[in-house]
């Protein structure tokens, strides 16, 4: 059977953290002659058992997996069910194992890695079940940057504060989300600063409402762009929306996926007294994020 190697989580964002747990997942594999693999899930153990106070995400599942895919050979993708849930830690080592035609030789972890029912095996009982299976279990420490803890939590805080700057250092790359451009009311052609309303996936993290710089990826062309997450208070002020301008661009993007990864915080989302003051205000921010292009 051929030797795997496995890590075993939700890695939502995967971080800097998940990043150097999967590195080192991958170099192992490779110095053993093993396949590295990593189980993931959607939906998530929280989403199934604490549905109402389940965390946003940092990453869509499909990104998650994308990110994933580029640093172990095999992701496993389990809908978290409560036949799932109810398995022992063998049972559960057991099917990754018949999944992925192999027998597990490493575990791979950080500190609070749990497996089974009830995330009965911990550390020690981890160590003992590995043993019986003559795999080697590796629990790293928890990472950090810059003396910050990194994990999925902290991040979330960061980007609902607007810290994108902050999110990025422990990310390793700027925060972002996906989403599909949906036809809006055209305001903003109107007022000569043509803007993409994005229809995003239920359940992803948004940043605190303001103007960010941001950059928009379009079938795969990068373009520098501002962006506004909120409630558009001087034009209707109801639901939160998404809109992107694009720099410089001015093809039809309506029902096309764009790519926002946000760069900079630029400032609070503001009601203005009249149209004119935000049309004025909208033309300072993109001079703003002009200047910071220029100069990055």
């Amino acid at each position: 059977m051929v030797p795997l190697g496995l890590a075993v989580g939700v890695f939502d964002g995967v971080h800097r953290g998940h990043q150097q747990l999967l590195d080192v997942l991958a170099s192992t594999c490779r110095d053993r002659g093993a396949r590295s693999v990593v189980v993931t899930f959607d939906p998530t153990p929280r989403e199934l058992f604490q549905p109402d106070s389940a965390p946003r995400w940092l990453t869509d599942p499909d990104e998650r997996v994308a990110l994933l895919q580029a640093r172990v050979e095999v992701v496993q993708v389990w809908a978290f069910t409560r036949e799932v849930a109810d398995l022992t830690a063998d049972e559960f080592l057991d099917r990754v194992e018949a999944r992925a035609d192999g027998r597990i030789e490493l575990l791979v972890g950080g500190p609070d890695l749990a497996i089974g029912r009830d995330r009965h095996a911990r550390d020690g009982e981890l160590r003992a079940i590995a043993q019986r299976r003559r795999a080697t279990l590796d629990l790293l420490p928890e990472a950090a940057f810059d003396g910050q803890p990194i994990r999925s939590g902290v991040i979330r805080n960061l980007i609902e504060r607007g810290d994108v700057a902050a999110a990025a250092r422990l990310l390793g790359r700027s925060p972002g989300l996906t989403g599909w451009v949906e036809r809006g009311h055209g305001r903003g052609r109107t007022i000569g600063v043509p803007t993409a309303n994005l229809r995003c996936r239920p359940g992803r993290l948004l940043p605190a409402h303001g103007v960010y710089v941001s950059r928009a990826s379009v079938e795969g062309a990068i373009h520098p762009a501002v962006t506004n997450v909120g409630v558009r208070p001087t034009i209707d002020g109801s639901r939160v929306i998404v809109e992107v301008h694009l720099l410089d661009f001015s093809a039809d993007l309506y029902d096309r996926s764009i790519e926002i990864t946000f760069e900079k915080r630029l400032r609070d989302e503001q009601r203005f007294p009249d149209l004119n003051a935000l049309v004025h205000q909208i033309r300072r921010d993109i001079e703003v994020a002009r200047a910071y292009f220029r100069a990055t």
